[in-house]
């Protein structure tokens, strides 16, 4: 059932029937300047209504535009079945394309594009559910591999290699480690503070090391930044703020280069990402309380911390497997001449009879 049409202009001056003329104003205005959200969750919301304008334009005989009468509960459902069905996204995918669209939706109704019955309708999309996945990180020996493969004997080398051990310290996400400045630093106190989603500011501890390689390189390895950029902590070769893409790069090359002298690094899909998650599986690890961990990495909620104590039973499940191995060897051999059997009896019975 097609929502109703809806007429007039939105407080903002666009066309409320227009979907497209919303969705432009959700991105431009309403997110980055209500909603004080990120650059990254701009970029993101956009990808994902992108797809969405793109598939409902192509519903009809031939193409046309949006309207907001086609944001109905039907098409937004097989907008996502598509998602997985055709692009082979997973249902963590699907779920970061459905937050955009719900985000959207509540724009479009405080704007008056949607019915409250047609809004109530699209609330109902459930999120899917899907197994959680333990965190890809990295052992001790792997990581002190990548720290090894980095040549700091150059300018951008020892830019790299405290990119990288400042992410391990603070377990920061690599947008948040390209956008830290100078005036963030405050080294005598042995603390960074952190950006990181919704504009939320986070402080934290720096270890001694990591300060001193601080500030050797603001002393002596930094790249003189460009006008506008003084402030940026990291600077690229065109004098301009690092990247977070650059991070990825940086990671990836570090890595492939790593993987050499530790095979294992091979086997792992590293991202800036597993070094983040390696923070937090080494803090569950030394025994560091759940709640102090999600300060630290700033989580909004403990569920999500929850999944590196998960990463550490299943380390704790792989240790007791190659016991329990060892074990069952072992009682074979006592149970075989003892001549006694663990197999139940009723299916050992059975197992005799089809000789029969």
């Amino acid at each position: 059932m097609a929502g109703r049409s809806v007429t007039g202009r939105s407080e903002y001056g666009f066309d409320r029937s227009d979907m497209t003329a919303a969705v432009k104003c959700f991105l431009t205005h309403y997110l980055p300047q209500q909603r004080g959200a990120s650059a990254h969750t701009v970029s993101s919301y956009g990808h994902a209504l992108r797809g969405l304008l793109g598939f409902l334009s192509r519903r009809g005989r031939r193409k046309r535009r949006p309207a907001s009468r086609d944001l109905t509960a039907e098409n937004i459902l097989t907008f996502l079945a598509r998602l997985e069905e055709e692009r082979g996204n997973g249902p963590s995918t699907r779920n970061v394309r459905l937050a955009a669209i719900r985000s959207f939706m509540h724009f479009a109704f405080l704007m008056g594009c949607l019915g409250k019955r047609q809004h109530e309708r699209l609330l109902h999309i459930a999120f899917k559910r899907s197994p959680p996945k333990l965190p890809v990180y990295l052992e001790v020996h792997e990581l002190e591999a990548v720290f090894r493969s980095v040549d700091y004997s150059t300018r951008d080398g020892f830019r790299n290699l405290l990119i990288l051990k400042l992410m391990y310290n603070t377990g920061a996400r690599a947008s948040e480690v390209a956008s830290i400045r100078v005036s963030d630093l405050e080294l005598d106190d042995l603390h960074v503070w952190v950006t990181g989603k919704g504009g939320k500011r986070r402080v934290c501890s720096l270890w001694e090391t990591t300060t001193a390689l601080v500030r050797i390189y603001l002393d002596s390895e930094r790249r003189t930044p460009a006008r506008g950029y003084e402030d940026f902590l990291f600077i690229g070769q065109r004098w301009k703020r690092f990247t977070r893409f650059g991070i990825h790069f940086i990671v990836r090359r570090c890595i492939e280069k790593a993987a050499a002298s530790c095979p294992s690094l091979a086997k792992k899909n590293i991202t800036p990402h597993s070094i983040r998650h390696t923070t937090g599986v080494h803090l569950v690890r030394a025994g560091v309380d759940l709640n102090t961990i999600r300060e630290l990495l700033g989580h909004a909620h403990i569920s999500t911390t929850e999944i590196y104590a998960r990463a550490g039973l299943a380390m704790k499940r792989s240790a007791l497997a190659r016991l329990k191995s060892l074990d069952r060897d072992l009682f074979d051999d006592v149970a075989a001449s003892h001549g006694v059997s663990d197999v139940d009896p009723g299916i050992r019975t059975w197992i005799d009879s089809l000789d029969d």
